[in-house]
């Protein structure tokens, strides 16, 4: 799962693009610290309030399911906000560290070794 100091270095290299006040997009409000406008700028960009965000490297059967979820994300801003040639979109990867269950599963799911 993703952790928060991740989440706010990709907000912040987000902001670092977009001079223009964050509330032009969405309501402005006051935040209890930078920290917790980092992480909702985050999520918006999830959430796709600053332009439609979709995983670049994600894998779906033929039938459309899922197989593997995208760690590299797209967003396509909204282009009067950008700074940069237009052509330009706001990319950015997740690393996830494995969780104990996703460790167990690795180390035993592969053998049936349950």
């Amino acid at each position: 799962m993703i952790n928060d100091k991740q989440k706010i270095e990709i907000a912040s290299s987000f902001i670092k693009l977009h001079p223009t006040p964050i509330a032009a997009w969405s309501p402005d409000k006051d935040y209890a610290s930078d920290e917790e406008y980092h992480l909702t700028v985050y999520e918006n960009l999830i959430m796709g309030v600053y332009g439609d965000c979709y995983g670049i490297n994600a894998e779906y059967d033929e039938d459309g399911e899922l197989i593997t979820e995208a760690t590299e994300y797209e967003v396509d801003v909204i282009q009067f906000e950008l700074t940069v040639d237009p052509s330009e979109k706001f990319t950015f990867e997740l690393s996830t560290d494995p969780t104990e269950f996703s460790k167990f599963i690795e180390e035993h799911g592969r053998s049936g070794n349950w």
